[in-house]
């Protein structure tokens, strides 16, 4: 075992563990009590969730590594990350945690079950309390978006290593910028007009050339982000930059333009509306996103089975605290743990959440969320309420989706909310 460790590779206990890559149970108190103390062999948890605030930890050969606090809100797509965020109730002093393992596109399987039974390893050290979060590169959760005001993730990773690049042998890249107000998202996406979109800005970084292009529809605060992010690009390279380019939408033409369409092969006739514009293609998928259902997971027969017990809704009174239940959302995806669940129930709770949308032709990189009874958190409570209605605008800030869904409904709330702040300050203008 001690020659696993110093290669760097899993010993037969992490072996074990990778298989199992769902959120395992909850168990008697000695049994908690036992995982707890397991838990506490792990160095890297030394100080976690002893103060409020953000604690994030990179996967490293099947290692937990502490990730440096200057590149919080910084990930690689080849990569898995485990992020745990501590509130304390400011009247009670009371402490909450939510837990997220984030999971790169690129990253490979097993650091993938390792950043999945880590989390639940940090989870047993914290008493059971966090409310767990699967999280994959694309479609992260509003939740997890929010905890950033500046979100990256960018290619590449440990397995790949990070050499510096001069700005002369810089090889071409193109960053998606989207979000709504303060939380921005900086995505590093492939090379061609199909990453390109009305919707949102990006920037083509060229190392000693820079050009933003906006999106006809793109928001004032997706155009003031990129315009920061290439300004903080050529901080940081001392002044190298030899040329900045600003291209507003796909009808502006002139030498710049004609440039920076070369990069691409030749200039489009149009781009897609949306980032969503591929996914609403797909009727069974766009259907899928406005169709509810809950199922139960049981093995009260001795043979694990996943039944659907309410169709086109949800329904609070079908929970049963002796099963588990898989509440999809079309947008989201919760795994409730009932108290009285099984170790069977519990552990394979998750697995047969992913299994169901696989077997749905479902995207998986929808969010998911563990919540144990009697300790779900409010989003969960705002979604059950729904039952069979549609989800709305409303429900989105209060509740759980992936940002290909939320991010177009918030900048649009947002920029509905800043025109009818605008319009009342020019009524009050024209009253003085």
């Amino acid at each position: 075992m001690a020659e696993e460790e110093e290669k760097g590779g899993p010993t037969d206990a992490d072996l074990d563990r990778i298989k199992d890559t769902n959120v395992e149970g909850i168990g008697s108190k000695e049994n908690r009590d036992l995982r707890k103390k397991a838990a506490e062999t792990e160095k890297a948890w030394i100080g976690a969730g002893k103060k409020a605030g953000k604690q994030v930890w990179r996967i490293e050969k099947f290692k937990v590594k502490a990730w440096p606090k200057k590149d919080y809100g910084t990930f690689f797509s080849g990569d898995s990350f485990i992020i745990l965020h501590t509130k304390i109730d400011k009247t009670s002093g009371k402490k909450s945690y939510d837990v997220y393992f984030w999971l790169g596109n690129e990253t490979t399987q097993d650091e993938a079950g390792t950043a999945a039974y880590k989390t639940v390893e940090l989870d047993d050290l914290l008493g059971d309390e966090p409310v767990q979060y699967r999280e994959v590169q694309g479609n992260e959760s509003q939740q997890f978006l929010d905890l950033w005001k500046c979100m990256h993730v960018l290619d590449g990773g440990i397995e790949s290593g990070f050499n510096k690049v001069k700005p002369k042998e810089y090889k071409p890249r193109l960053m998606h910028i989207t979000g709504y107000k303060k939380h921005v998202q900086i995505f590093q996406v492939p090379m061609k007009v199909e990453s390109l979109n009305s919707h949102d800005s990006f920037i083509l970084d060229l190392g000693l050339h820079l050009y933003q292009f906006n999106g006809g529809k793109a928001t004032p605060w997706e155009k003031r982000k990129a315009n920061f992010e290439v300004q903080d690009i050529r901080a940081k390279r001392h002044g190298k930059v030899q040329e900045v380019h600003i291209i507003d939408g796909l009808e502006e033409d002139n030498r710049d333009t004609k440039k920076f369409w070369s990069y691409f092969g030749e200039k489009p006739k149009h781009i897609k509306a949306t980032e969503q514009e591929d996914d609403q293609k797909d009727d069974k998928a766009e259907k899928a996103k406005h169709t509810k259902c809950m199922l139960q997971v049981s093995d009260e027969d001795g043979k694990m089975s996943v039944t659907k017990v309410v169709d086109g809704g949800v329904d609070m009174d079908k929970l049963d605290t002796n099963d588990a239940f898989i509440c999809d959302f079309g947008v989201s995806v919760y795994i409730w743990i009932g108290k009285g669940s099984n170790k069977a129930e519990k552990k394979e709770a998750m697995v047969h959440a992913v299994q169901y949308l696989n077997d749905s032709g479902r995207d998986t990189h929808i969010p998911m969320c563990r919540v144990l009874e009697g300790k779900e958190p409010k989003h969960f409570m705002t979604l059950m309420k729904t039952g069979k209605k549609a989800l709305t605008a409303a429900d989105v800030p209060k509740g759980f989706m992936g940002r290909r869904d939320s991010n177009p409904v918030l900048a649009q709330v947002a920029a509905a909310n800043e025109e009818g702040a605008a319009s009342s300050s020019s009524e009050s203008e024209k009253e003085d």
